[in-house]
């Protein structure tokens, strides 16, 4: 007996009866009893009732009080204590009496293959009741017109081949001597010797097991502590499927390290969108500029307003690591967004089912741990770059990590050549976070506004002590100013000032040589002056 269907969201409803059921199937020659299995979820679970199922005949399992609304529709098991489906994703068992498995079913709302009726109103369907060792790929979204098929052979039912071994997903340390390694099918029940697992930096294994009934998830146990903010790298060896399939060499390693709870500035925004085309949708980039691993199930991503947190959503409730030095992108629909941009890269890139609202003028975005904002960007389409003549479609990116994320000077349009954004990629106006040379410096001392590579200019400063007033200004040769950059502002001991070519009058400045002008005085008198040179390029230049 298997579970052929799952109807976890009945909203909104398409012509299905508005309440949660699952589907199973009698794939045996003999009748069987249905009182002598149960379903749970790990927190409900159902015995189901006295009613004997023929070979090859479907049953709808639902909650009594529901009963009524599958009337006609198939053969009926109503039971007591139906387990409550999660939307997103939720385990799925069906067992003896005595607890032994007959079927189980890890499923996530990717499953449905479809970003609209995974909203709602569709159900699950496996697609060869044959071939249920599969996992992900035997199922998919209903095609059927009502929303679903209960009692009755599925809409997307076929023939399957598994001829590929399983992947290994990922590995997740759930404590310093216990690994947890996912996979994206069904293992071999025959649980694998610890000589098949080898780790490195070399830590040795004590223990192999199973992590749940779905048999798609092992728990290795080792001997020594695994320590944190250090890359470790496990490769396994003959695992089999549970079709006989041996595991693919190409899917055989996963990295990972100890996570660790971030702290503020830990983990940075690098890059949001908030005014997406009308085919497009929102995104917000994040990046890891610690030495630590963290683990994404202990954050959450809000909206910032004065001092309140607001609209706090989890960003997984899965355990994903985020490596030190790695991006993603956070987005509700990837598959919307990967098609929109040429430097979207997918593999970086996470669906979130419900981010925060982003105004599309101005707003605000933080980054959550532990209740506290460990970074938040407060942006304003006025950060754009002067010469857009729209910004809709377009990215605002990030410079420098380790500028302060709310410094205007640190953000900038995404470029045209990498088209107007890079999801999940390095951003294309990233400069590096190494201190200027020298007390004030400019880089690149040429560059081709718009359209160029690099299209502004970074005006750095390095001094030994902070406190000092700024005012910086770029002149003609001639001594006329034609862009006011900074005005009587308080510096740091390092930070730059940004120039896109512009000038005053939000016009490109003509091509040609610049200068600029670094003043800078404190309290005692103190007045220095610093001139560089700087090129406006033209494409023939």
């Amino acid at each position: 007996v298997i579970i052929t269907e799952i109807f976890a969201d009945p909203y909104p409803r398409i012509d299905l009866p508005e309440a949660e059921f699952l589907e199973i199937l009698n794939r045996s020659n003999n009748a069987i009893d249905a009182s002598t299995l149960a379903v749970t979820d790990g927190s409900a679970t159902a015995t189901l009732p006295t009613v004997l199922l023929q070979p090859g005949e479907y049953a709808i399992i639902c909650a009594q009080n529901t009963q009524q609304l599958f009337d006609g529709l198939g053969k009926i098991l109503a039971v007591t204590s139906f387990p409550t489906l999660n939307n997103t994703g939720d385990s799925v068992v069906l067992k003896t009496l005595d607890d032994i498995v007959i079927d189980a079913i890890q499923y996530d709302d990717s499953w449905y293959r479809d970003s609209e009726k995974k909203e709602g109103g569709w159900t699950l369907e496996i697609i060869d009741v044959n071939n249920v060792c599969l996992g992900e790929r035997n199922w998919q979204a209903s095609e059927n017109e009502t929303g679903g098929t209960p009692g009755k052979v599925n809409s997307v039912n076929n023939t399957l081949h598994d001829n590929r071994g399983p992947e290994l997903l990922a590995a997740i340390p759930l404590s310093n001597n216990s690994l947890k390694l996912t996979f994206n099918e069904k293992l071999s029940a025959a649980i694998p010797a610890i000589s098949q697992f080898a780790i490195t930096p070399q830590i040795s294994t004590t223990a192999v097991s199973f992590a749940d009934e779905t048999l798609t998830t092992l728990v290795i146990t080792t001997a020594e502590p695994m320590k944190p903010q250090t890359a470790y790298t496990i490769r396994v060896n003959d695992i089999y499927d549970c079709s006989g399939n041996m595991l693919q060499s190409d899917f055989s390693t996963a990295s990972f390290g100890m996570p660790e709870q971030p702290i503020n500035m830990d983990v940075v925004i690098n890059e949001v969108l908030f005014n997406p085309t009308s085919t497009g949708v929102d995104f917000v980039e994040i990046y890891n500029r610690s030495a630590k691993f963290i683990n994404l199930k202990n954050i959450a991503i809000a909206n910032k307003e004065n001092d309140s947190l607001t609209q706090v959503k989890p960003i997984t409730v899965n355990d994903i690591l985020l490596k030190p030095n790695a991006h993603l992108a956070l987005t509700e629909d990837v598959d919307i967004l990967k098609g929109e941009y040429i430097a979207a890269d997918e593999k970086h890139m996470l669906a979130v089912p419900d981010l925060p609202s982003m105004n599309d003028d101005e707003g605000s975005i933080a980054l959550v741990a532990d209740g506290q904002a460990v970074d938040y960007f407060m942006y304003n389409e006025s950060m754009h770059t002067p010469f857009l003549r729209d910004d809709e479609g377009i990215s605002l990116e990030r410079i420098s990590h380790a500028q302060a994320t709310n410094e205007k000077q640190n953000w900038r349009s995404a470029s045209k050549a990498s088209g107007y954004a890079t999801p999940g990629y390095v951003n294309s106006n990233a400069r590096s976070d190494a201190s200027a040379q020298g007390e004030v410096s400019v880089q690149p001392a040429a560059f081709m506004p718009v359209t160029g590579n690099p299209a502004f200019t970074q005006i750095n400063y390095n001094f030994a002590i902070g406190g000092f007033v700024a005012n910086v200004k770029i002149c003609t040769i001639e001594g006329q100013v034609v862009k006011h950059i900074a005005s009587n502002e308080l510096l740091g001991t390092t930070g730059f000032f940004r120039w896109d070519g512009d000038n005053d009058q939000g016009s490109k400045a003509s091509t040609g040589y610049y200068v600029v002008w670094f003043e800078i005085f404190n309290e005692t008198g103190m007045v220095r002056h610093f001139y560089n040179r700087v090129i406006v390029a033209s494409p023939f230049d």
